[in-house]
């Protein structure tokens, strides 16, 4: 078996397609095996979620007005292109779409289905060519075709996230944000769409996490960074109950990673960088802070490190600092400073080494620990109404 398998991860600048009235692409049968492009024409070209995948060298053709795709030139990321020689059977998985077809055929099988196409899969010049429809169906794809331009535009499902594999996780269609989860036996559950639609360049580096809050509760993290060299994250959190997403936010952050609890009290926290938001376990909202006034930097965003009580220990993202609020009192406190901590010890850019590890036994105190630029550790504490 010949076995072509193309996992692409693109990082770079995105194609951009100009605004055009786009028509079907040809669809009219082939009647042999000849070529008829039109002379002096452009080539045609193809572009899979905004990324060209052909050349003006080739890779693409009309052959008797039916747009074809080279095999050799073809490649799909994210999805298993295979073609086994023995069987002359070509073969296209996306995770959950599947498509096979036969050289000389113009049938094929797409999830099970049986479709015929205008041209078969054939040979040209002792080059396989495919038609481009059927590369589409099988990816779960949406075609449209520029006739004026010869392009042709496939959208198509890009996954990330272990549920893809994994039994009892997460994963996510990065293109129209559906989130779907594999369950204990294996089977796949659309959750329905989420915010999370994210540029394909870098849909495969975005991580997925889930906090369990009650039986039938998740918290879902989404961790998606984008630009070079990958300095905007954007963080997605879905409260999931019984299969369905109750609940989103978003939050933006640059060149910072946030390390937000995720549950508190039994409940799950949510945060977009400047509120934050008690869930229960059965969906309601049970408080919300808004950490960003309380801190007297209405602008500013934060990640949320501890709650304790009426207490709030969250992290500036535009510098790195670590704050007390006191969500009764209205009063936000520094710590380096209340620890008196000159900031030349500070253990890097956008941090300031204080992390919080807990209360005191009879409840008093909050109990943090720096680390300085030469890894030296100490304690501090933090005595409540003090």
């Amino acid at each position: 078996m010949v076995t072509f398998k193309k996992l692409m991860q693109i990082i770079g600048l995105s194609v951009i397609v100009t605004s055009v009235a786009h028509s079907p692409a040809p669809a009219v049968a082939a009647s042999g095996t000849t070529q008829s492009a039109t002379a002096g024409a452009p080539a045609v070209q193809v572009y899979l979620n905004n990324e060209q995948i052909t050349s003006p060298a080739g890779g693409a053709t009309l052959i008797n007005n039916t747009v074809m795709l080279s095999l050799d030139k073809l490649y799909v990321r994210g999805a298993n292109i295979t073609y086994d020689e023995h069987s002359r059977m070509l073969t296209i998985q996306n995770l959950l779409t599947q498509g096979s077809m036969k050289i000389g055929s113009t049938h094929a099988s797409v999830n099970g289905k049986q479709i015929t196409y205008p041209a078969a899969f054939q040979q040209v010049n002792k080059k396989l060519y495919i038609p481009l429809r059927f590369v589409n169906d099988a990816i779960g794809g949406s075609l449209e075709w520029d006739t004026l331009k010869r392009e042709a535009f496939i959208s198509y499902p890009e996954y990330t996230g272990k549920g893809r594999t994994a039994k009892n996780a997460y994963f996510l269609n990065g293109l129209d944000g559906t989130l779907y989860k594999r369950d204990a036996e294996g089977k796949v559950h659309s959750l329905g769409a989420s915010t999370a639609k994210l540029d394909p360049y870098y849909i495969a580096n975005t991580e997925i996490t889930a906090e369990k809050i009650s039986a039938d509760a998740d918290l879902v993290t989404i961790q998606y960074s984008s630009g070079e060299p990958s300095v905007n994250l954007t963080v997605y959190n879905m409260f999931v109950k019984k299969g369905v997403i109750l609940r989103q936010s978003k939050a933006n952050y640059w060149q910072f990673y946030p390390e937000d609890i995720k549950s508190y009290d039994g409940n799950a926290v949510m945060n977009d960088g400047h509120s934050v938001r008690l869930i229960a376990p059965d969906g309601s909202v049970k408080q919300t802070w808004n950490m960003s006034k309380l801190a007297g930097t209405p602008d500013a965003t934060y990640a949320i490190e501890g709650i304790s009580g009426n207490v709030l220990i969250v992290r500036s993202s535009q510098d790195g600092v670590l704050t007390l609020i006191d969500t009764v009192a209205k009063q936000a406190v520094v710590l380096y400073k209340e620890f008196d901590i000159d900031p030349k010890e500070f253990a890097g850019f956008i941090y300031d080494g204080i992390r919080f590890t807990g209360v005191s036994p009879d409840q008093t105190e909050l109990q943090f620990m720096f680390t300085n630029n030469k890894k030296a550790s100490r304690p501090f504490t933090y005595r409540l109404g003090s």
